[in-house]
């Protein structure tokens, strides 16, 4: 596989960061409950949904906010814009998760019909924050549920407020969701999924995305500080401390722990946009094969809690008896990645390759 270039707008160590969030996932869901260790079971491996969630408002908010100054110097409207970006989103989300949701559905797999209006809505964390209730294998789409609705409104606000406002629109997300997060805690506390799966519970991780690329598009010279070994190794450690010293108060993981760890992971984004991660990390970051699994990462997160299942049908057909929880761990994560290569290679990038037809800044003799 050969070495990825870091060209244009294309950002080398991020696809690092995206697969650091896809393993983080596959821990949680796939071999963290099987694993009874003072050390390990403090870790908070689900967050590596928080973390594509820090990484999400980054990207989604950079891209409205530079194409809204294109579209200004250029004199173009705005509702262009609008148009493209969803266009766009669509045809990188939405094939692959609707495949998945319809297949699923057709062979009558446990949960798909019971749930599938929810699915097909992009509303599971609705369902799931009203009724405390898990929705099967299906139970990681919330999050996508939640970067849906957060395209609802969010293009909205990025490119039609007034631009001195964006700072405190910005702000007032994520003040907004700690706000929601304290009111479920305190008020609603039976209702305690709405604390993670509501869009608003997950606003200060997409918010502080969002703040990262506010000041990243500003060329705020606070981001060179920020960047620095010292204070992203030393938000770290704070984080890690932190999670070992308050782990056994409800309180600190409901209210704390998400929002501590985004303000850790905003940091690390901002020193892997720069390209300061230097030595091992580094080596790590721009690997071939770690970058090209954070590049299939989403296929990787729709598919993968599926694979246990597949994994049942498949391993004994071909001969493989695995009793080790680990080597179980390794032989989901390559099913996993052969799957999500595959879906990338024969469907995700063909329709992915359709966005060159809709380009956020057309020239004005194209019509759309």
């Amino acid at each position: 596989m050969p070495q990825q270039k870091n060209t244009g707008g294309y950002l080398i160590q991020l696809d690092g960061v995206r697969f650091i969030a896809i393993f983080m996932v596959m821990v949680a869901h796939w071999l963290q409950w099987q694993i009874d260790n003072p050390l390990i079971n403090p870790i908070q491996f689900v967050h590596g949904v928080t973390l594509f969630f820090v990484l999400s408002g980054f990207l989604i908010s950079r891209i409205l906010i530079e194409n809204r100054d294109r579209y200004d110097l250029a004199s173009l409207n705005r509702m262009g814009l609008v148009r493209q970006f969803y266009i766009r989103r669509f045809l990188r989300i939405f094939p692959i998760y609707y495949l998945t949701i319809f297949l699923l559905a057709i062979v009558n797999f446990p949960d798909a019909r019971t749930y599938f209006p929810w699915l097909v809505t992009y509303t599971s964390n609705i369902y799931q924050s009203i009724t405390t209730q898990y929705v099967g294998k299906f139970n990681h789409f919330w999050s996508l549920a939640v970067e849906e609705q957060f395209y609802l409104f969010w293009p909205w606000l990025m490119l039609f407020v007034n631009r001195k406002y964006l700072i405190h629109v910005i702000f007032s997300a994520i003040g907004i969701s700690l706000l929601t997060k304290v009111v479920l805690y305190v008020q609603f506390e039976p209702y305690w999924m709405a604390g993670s799966y509501f869009t608003l519970s997950c606003m200060h991780a997409l918010g502080l995305g969002a703040l990262l690329a506010w000041l990243t598009i500003k060329k705020d010279p606070i981001l060179d500080k920020l960047a620095h070994g010292a204070v992203v190794w030393s938000a770290i450690v704070i984080y890690v401390s932190a999670m070992y010293l308050f782990i056994k108060y409800p309180a600190w993981k409901a209210l704390g722990d998400e929002f501590l760890f985004s303000v850790m992971a905003m940091l690390v984004i901002n020193r892997a946009i720069k390209g300061r991660f230097r030595w091992g990390v580094k080596a790590f970051l721009v690997h071939p094969w770690v970058n090209y699994f954070g590049k299939v990462s989403y296929g990787m997160y729709v598919y993968h809690l599926f694979m246990t299942d597949l994994a049942y049908y498949i391993f004994p057909r071909i001969g493989l008896q695995i009793t080790n929880k680990y080597t179980f761990f390794v032989a989901l994560f390559i099913l996993t990645f052969i799957v999500s290569h595959f879906s990338w290679r024969l469907i995700e990038s063909p329709i992915n390759g359709l966005k060159d037809k809709f380009p956020y800044v057309r020239p004005r003799s194209q019509s759309f």
